[in-house]
């Protein structure tokens, strides 16, 4: 019966919704991705991937400058202050929109058909409608974000992507299809999504008239620093691909292989980024409560117990780590599995870090620090693209003999020293603010999971403090 009451409540669990939430995506992402690869020509799958890149980056844009805000401010108890909050982040947002939506519809008239030979015509067309059809759903989600319901955020998620998956399944299956009816069903799967939010009110759009200038203020004054981290955070991925390309010595072969590693990043950020999808509202309310024991409680219960989910992943990763490359790239990648299985050592030490960093992140934005987040990042960003190019083009240079295996695996060391970097300026920053202790964070973590011993075995009765 006590494993049967922590199996339901385990399941029903904020984090446990949000890891189901991100790992239901990806999923879904993939598979969608396989479908187009097999339904579309060449051509028309270059085009989709020509409009869904520029629309996630001009995506990180709009809601990088109000979600991260809308999720910290909407903890306030002060319901009037909610509604200017919701009525000015919809003000925001359609300017943003407007713009936007000018600039790239002003471009398409003027150079038509340079934008059609590049393949970009698609996105400079089709982008401001799809921006108009995500926009109420999205703010649904930062609002339930904020109220720590991520039961809805799941299945708000899970509907747009599986309706998506499933519609173009069905053409898979029984027509032939174009890249623009492919854009036009996503849009169409986004537009559905947010009729179900506006429906449901979930998206405040009904507090509209409720805008202020103060809020305005407010929201802008703190999402231009996470708008700013959230596109250095992207650029700080894709550095090391986009600088190894640049060599004629590495060439795509040098990307090709860089890309598994890389992988293998992206799928252990899964967890992380769902955890930290659930801490960040509570952290935020504890900060705007001016909580800070409670704050400090918070920080050391998810980041303790995540580094140790993460040791542990990373020692069964030394000893599978050719398996999952193999599993990743397939039999096309078994001739360069040693090279691989190289690269990828440092980015597993890395994935040691990765905890580390992305909660003193979080913790610095909750406590409306945003600042000092983007400074550790710009730390991080500039200096692991120097230290790239020194290693690919000047390592090269003063040592003509090294491999471009060698070469890409002193990539990864770089990116390995420059995250140790960011972290202690993370954490000295966070500890200026509330005084974080860094051997707590491994007592607090080992605590979490000595709690949940309790509850399954049971032996004690004691609350969890995760």
């Amino acid at each position: 019966m006590a494993l049967q009451a922590f199996l339901k409540k385990f399941f029903n669990d904020h984090n446990f919704l949000s890891l189901a939430a991100n790992f239901s995506t990806a999923v879904m992402g993939l598979l969608s991705f396989m479908i187009l690869l097999r339904m579309l020509s060449v051509p028309d799958l270059g085009k989709w991937i020509l409009f869904t890149t520029p629309a996630s980056l001009v995506d990180m844009l709009r809601y990088g400058l109000t979600r991260d805000a809308l999720v910290r401010f909407l903890t306030t108890p002060d319901e009037n202050k909610r509604k200017s909050l919701l009525g000015s982040s919809w003000i925001v947002g359609l300017v943003l929109l407007a713009v936007i939506s000018l600039i790239l519809w002003g471009i398409y008239l003027i150079i038509p058909n340079p934008l059609k030979s590049s393949g970009y015509d698609l996105f400079f067309l089709w982008y401001p409608v799809l921006a108009l059809a995500n926009i109420p759903w999205n703010y649904a989600w930062s609002i339930l974000q904020s109220e720590l319901d991520f039961k809805k955020i799941f299945w708000i998620r899970f509907f747009n992507l599986c309706s998506f998956l499933l519609i173009i399944f069905v053409f898979y299956l029984s027509a032939t299809i174009h890249v623009t009816q492919v854009v036009l069903i996503y849009i169409a799967t986004n537009l559905f999504t947010s009729l179900f939010c506006l429906a449901r009110k979930w998206t405040g759009l009904q507090f509209f008239r409720h805008y202020d200038k103060i809020s305005v203020t407010e929201l802008l004054n703190f999402g231009r620093y996470s708008m700013f981290t959230r596109i250095g955070s992207s650029l700080l991925k894709g550095a090391d691909s986009f600088i190894i390309s640049f060599s004629a010595f590495c060439g795509p072969t040098g990307v090709a292989l860089y890309a598994i590693p890389l992988k293998f990043i992206e799928l252990i950020e899964i967890p992380l980024i769902s955890f930290a999808t659930t801490a960040y509202p509570k952290l935020s309310k504890a900060s705007i409560e001016n909580k800070i024991t409670e704050f400090r409680r918070i920080f050391y219960s998810y980041t303790g117990a995540i580094i140790y989910l993460f040791i542990a992943f990373a020692v069964l990763s030394f000893f599978l780590k050719k398996y999952f490359i193999l599993f990743l790239g397939g039999a096309n990648y078994r001739s360069s599995l040693e090279d691989l299985a190289l690269i990828i050592t440092p980015f597993i030490v890395y994935s040691t870090l990765l905890p580390l960093d992305r909660f003193t992140g979080i913790s610095l934005d909750a406590l409306n620090k945003p600042h000092k987040n983007l400074i550790k990042l710009i730390f991080m960003a500039s200096f692991n693209v120097i230290g790239d190019i020194i290693v690919i083009f000047g390592f090269h240079a003063l040592f003509p003999t090294l491999s471009v295996t060698m070469l890409l695996f002193f990539v990864a060391i770089v990116s390995c020293l420059f995250a140790i970097g960011g972290i202690i300026i993370g954490y000295y920053y966070l500890y200026q603010e509330v005084k974080i202790s860094f051997l707590t964070i491994f007592s607090s973590g080992y605590h979490v999971y000595n709690e949940w011993i309790k509850r399954i075995l049971p032996v004690d009765k004691k609350p969890s403090q995760w």
